[in-house]
């Protein structure tokens, strides 16, 4: 290939040879040799600097999210938004990694089941006790050959990452593939009850990470209560996700307005995301010995001097939500539970406290320290600067957040 090389005479203009470039020649050689030495580590690039990924991850939407399974991720994933696909970055990177489609405003509960059903290519099975206590189908999709990780075990682990209440839904699962559900199990036929139920299945899960998760509640729920006395308080719920249509909004807008017919009482979606149904949920799940946590806090408010309450950022925030992180800055109360929110809960990324986010009330945690990641203890990461939304891509502006989470699944890959 480099046999003769040549230079041209600027006197006469005509092409010689030349021997004064056999050094050329030979850096040359040498700089190609490097890039395709190079070329096969650069296809796992942040991969935990070259390394191969251990384990795949699931990424689990918050409340009104979606999925790899939704019909509407095909056009805006909800895993970057408007800043673009980043699942398919990060695959591009060499991690695995998915999205799973739980119903938007379900329960922790009937998410984890239908988490549980997608992870292993099952008919969904909300369990026979739980679905006659609040009056909804025992079964739903079925998600036979469509199994997102069809191997997964004790020994091919996964990591999840949950945003917002995707953080409950991967918490309340690991419960229930640990310990399972005796009041399921007593409660069904013998040879009907769910493997999810039965428990015994604890070290299928090497990591959770949270983004921007109400681990004890946000006081965003308080705003539900004016038109609480409009929506039922009995009667049939309707739970899944909806795929009747193929038109992938109106199934979307179908579930969203379940909230109707289903309201916001127990077994739903807000409840469990109120202060009062985070504590009650805190308080039958656990913290994992064999799971590493991290938990991302975020915040796009400003102080206000004089008042002493907090207000959205315009350079943070979402215009959507400037409403909402308005009230948020100033909430003060008590529950119904008798839980006392106060100053500590004004910061917040304008759907939820910044103080819940840190880690279950009650779980161990410390101020994550790169030298010093062990299982078994929350890892508060630094708050991240921006709202709701923001850390997922951003709603209606953009918001660069591959590297982020290049850089998160990089340290779990590490470990």
């Amino acid at each position: 290939m480099f046999e003769v090389l040549y230079s041209y005479d600027r006197k006469g203009d005509t092409m010689l040879r030349s021997d004064k470039l056999s050094a050329v020649k030979k850096s040359f050689c040498v700089f190609i040799a490097f890039v395709l030495c190079a070329l096969p580590m650069t296809t796992f690039a942040g991969a935990a600097d070259g390394a191969k990924p251990k384990y795949p991850f699931v990424f689990v939407s918050g409340y009104a999210g979606w999925g790899q399974y939704s019909g509407i991720n095909e056009t805006y994933q909800y895993w970057g938004m408007s800043s673009g696909d980043l699942l398919g970055y990060l695959n591009s990177r060499g991690f695995a990694c998915y999205a799973a489609s739980v119903d938007p405003v379900g329960s922790a509960w009937d998410r984890a089941c239908e988490l549980y059903a997608q992870m292993t290519g099952t008919v969904v099975d909300y369990g026979r006790v739980h679905s006659a206590l609040y009056k909804h189908s025992r079964y739903g999709t079925d998600y036979t050959g469509r199994a997102l990780i069809p191997a997964w075990s004790e020994t091919d682990k996964v990591n999840f990452v949950g945003h917002s209440f995707g953080g409950a839904t991967v918490r309340l699962l690991s419960q229930l593939l640990a310990y399972g559900s005796p009041q399921e199990v007593t409660g069904t036929t013998e040879g009907e009850v769910s493997g999810l139920f039965t428990g015994g299945k604890t070290g299928w899960i090497n990591s959770i990470t949270t983004m921007a998760s109400p681990h004890n509640g946000t006081t965003m729920t308080n705003l539900s209560k004016p038109v609480a006395f409009l929506l039922p308080k009995d009667g049939e719920k309707i739970v899944g996700v909806t795929d009747e249509s193929s038109i992938a909004i109106i199934n979307y807008l179908k579930d969203m307005t379940k909230i109707f017919t289903n309201g916001i009482g127990a077994d739903t979606g807000v409840y469990d995301l109120s202060l009062d149904g985070a504590a009650q949920l805190n308080k039958n799940l656990s913290t994992f010995g064999d799971i590493y946590y991290f938990s991302f806090p975020t915040d796009s408010t400003t102080s206000v001097r004089l008042s002493g309450t907090r207000v959205p950022s315009l350079k943070l925030t979402d215009i959507v939500l400037l409403p909402t992180g308005t009230y948020l800055g100033a909430a003060k109360g008590t529950t119904p539970g008798g839980i006392v929110y106060d100053k500590k809960w004004f910061n917040n990324d304008g759907i939820v406290n910044t103080i819940s986010c840190y880690a279950p009330n009650g779980a161990p945690q410390k101020t994550f320290n790169a030298g010093s990641v062990t299982p078994g203890v929350w890892n508060v990461m630094p708050t991240f600067a921006g709202d709701h939304l923001s850390i997922t891509g951003g709603l209606t502006r953009a918001v660069d957040v591959k590297a982020f989470y290049l850089k998160q699944l990089s340290l779990i890959n590490s470990l």
